[in-house]
């Protein structure tokens, strides 16, 4: 009887041991579909975030961007183009967002300046066809901001009061742009790229600058045709706020563009020897100072930082917004050893010389040419 019994403790004993590890096993089973699950929903959850904060714009960072968007561009181009560019964070899904809600959108061709933090509805009724009325205007190389605000107010678009007022005071995030503006109307001079622009009629004076602004941020930062204008200021060692200013000097100065690289040359070679030849004797820095082209004995002794006759090393700053090959000039001036040249009898083209004796002998004959004539 005693060996029957310890037989069937034996088989409970075992049975129970069977049924603990089988509640383990389901409790641990148990465990890993809930963590699964918990994981899941994190990531689901992590998702919604991220998604709801692009629709949404909801945590965003403030940032202009301009946008060039192509003829015929589809929704899933203006998508990859957004997501690459940085105004959208997830381009399928701003796709799916705008083929719902949207259905037969179609986009404006065009230069956009768009924010970082709009929201998805924002973007596209900004960049979609519409019936809003627009003008196009076109801003000339070598144009100053007054004569800039006063194209723009010609054409309808925004008042001068507005204009000055944003081009004073209004704020913009923007690397390109010196850390201390002030608050000059002139002080975003050399940076509104001179373009062709198409605006609608409605819009502010603030959206009408950055598109500006965001333009000439494009063309500086621009890889298609190899090294940027930035990437070359940067190895040259030149800021781009001395790039811009010499490229306005070398606008308002040369006659063509190939001329652009030979003025830039002797601008580059006065202040390379600055000890011989402390003054870059600009005519067109004076113009700027004094606001016409004609100039007098008189103007050329004008008490102005401006002179570049009487004061030394650059202007201030740019004296007008030039385009873009002066400002590749800038970067890349001829290499010679002229510090000086005149423009010719019929103003065509420039007589370069080496030395003050020879500046001389060419003016003489400008002018004996001028006066047979």
């Amino acid at each position: 009887m005693k060996l029957f019994g310890n037989k069937n403790n034996t088989k409970n004993e075992s049975q129970t041991k069977k049924r603990t590890k089988k509640k383990r096993s389901t409790r641990h089973n148990s465990l890993l579909y809930l963590i699964g699950i918990l994981l899941v929903s994190a990531v689901l959850a992590t998702t919604g975030i991220l998604l709801g904060n692009d629709l949404f714009a909801l945590a965003k960072e403030d940032r202009e961007i301009t946008v060039t968007i192509p003829e015929d561009a589809t929704v899933g181009q203006v998508s990859k183009l957004l997501d690459k560019s940085g105004v959208v964070n997830y381009g399928s899904f701003f796709r799916l967002f705008t083929t719902i809600i949207y259905r037969d959108v179609t986009f404006r061709p065009g230069m956009w300046t768009l924010n970082s933090n709009m929201d998805y509805r924002h973007i596209v009724n900004e960049i979609r066809l519409t019936n809003r009325s627009t003008q196009t205007v076109t801003i000339p190389e070598g144009y100053t901001i007054e004569q800039i605000i006063d194209t723009l107010v010609e054409n309808g678009l925004s008042s001068k009061d507005e204009l000055t007022s944003v081009l004073q005071d209004g704020e913009f995030n923007y690397d390109f742009l010196p850390d201390d503006l002030g608050n000059e109307t002139n002080r975003l001079e050399g940076y509104l790229f001179p373009d062709t622009y198409e605006f609608y009629l409605s819009d502010d004076a603030d959206t009408i600058i950055n598109k500006m602004l965001g333009n000439f941020q494009n063309k500086l930062n621009d890889d298609s045709e190899g090294d940027s204008l930035a990437e070359l200021c940067e190895a040259k060692g030149m800021s781009v706020a001395d790039m811009v200013n010499i490229a306005s000097m070398i606008e308002k100065e040369a006659v063509n563009a190939d001329d652009m690289y030979q003025v830039s040359g002797v601008i580059a070679n006065r202040l390379n020897h600055s000890s011989e030849y402390p003054y870059l004797n600009i005519d067109a820095t004076i113009q700027y100072a004094v606001g016409h082209l004609e100039l007098t004995d008189e103007d050329m002794k004008t008490d102005s930082p401006y002179n570049t006759y009487t004061s030394k090393g650059l202007p201030p700053g740019p004296i007008c917004n030039p385009g873009l090959d002066a400002m590749k000039a800038a970067v890349s001036p001829a290499q010679h050893d002229y510090y000086y040249y005149v423009a010719n009898a019929d103003g065509s083209a420039h007589i370069y010389a080496k030395t003050q004796e020879e500046q001389t002998a060419n003016i003489k004959k400008v002018q004996a040419e001028k006066n047979a004539n």
